[in-house]
C-alpha cells in the first residue's frame, strides 16, 4: 500500500459560492486543503518534475474550479475539486479536501464552517 502524500494547507481562493445572494455577488473567502495520494517514488528517486503532480498547477486547477461554476452548498464545491483533479491528473489515487468558509453568514461568532470530503481513484462511484 502506497501512503506516499502531496499537501497543500490553507490556499486562499475570493469565489461566489452560497445560497444568499450576496454570497453570489461579492463572492467571500475560501480557505482549501489537500491531501493527494500517489505513488511519488518515481520522482523521488528521479528528482524530475515531470514524474510528479507539480503542486503549483494543482493550486491554479483549484483555483480555477473554485471560480468556473458557482455553487449553493461548499459540499458541491469540494466534490467539483475532486472530479477536477481526478480527471485531469492520472497520478492521483486519492484526494481529500477541507473546505472552509470563515466568513459563512451565521449571526454566531465561529472561526468557520466547513466540509470534509475523501475518495480514491478505485472503488468510488464515478472515479
Amino acid at each position: 500500500m502506497i501512503v506516499d502524500k502531496i499537501i497543500i494547507q490553507d490556499l486562499e481562493i475570493h469565489a461566489r459560492h452560497g445560497v444568499l445572494s450576496q454570497e453570489k455577488e461579492l463572492g467571500q473567502l475560501f480557505i482549501i486543503s489537500l491531501e493527494i495520494g500517489a505513488n511519488l517514488e518515481v520522482a523521488g528517486q528521479s528528482d524530475n518534475l515531470t514524474q510528479t503532480i507539480h503542486y503549483g498547477d494543482i493550486c491554479r486547477d483549484v483555483e480555477a474550479a473554485m471560480k468556473a461554476v458557482n455553487f449553493n452548498l461548499i459540499e458541491a464545491a469540494a466534490f467539483h475539486i475532486i472530479k477536477i483533479l481526478f480527471r485531469d491528473y492520472p497520478l492521483i489515487d486519492s484526494v481529500k479536501v477541507i473546505l472552509k468558509k470563515p466568513w459563512a453568514p451565521i449571526a454566531k461568532h465561529l472561526g468557520y464552517v466547513a466540509v470534509e470530503m475523501e475518495r480514491t481513484r478505485k472503488g468510488s462511484e464515478g472515479f
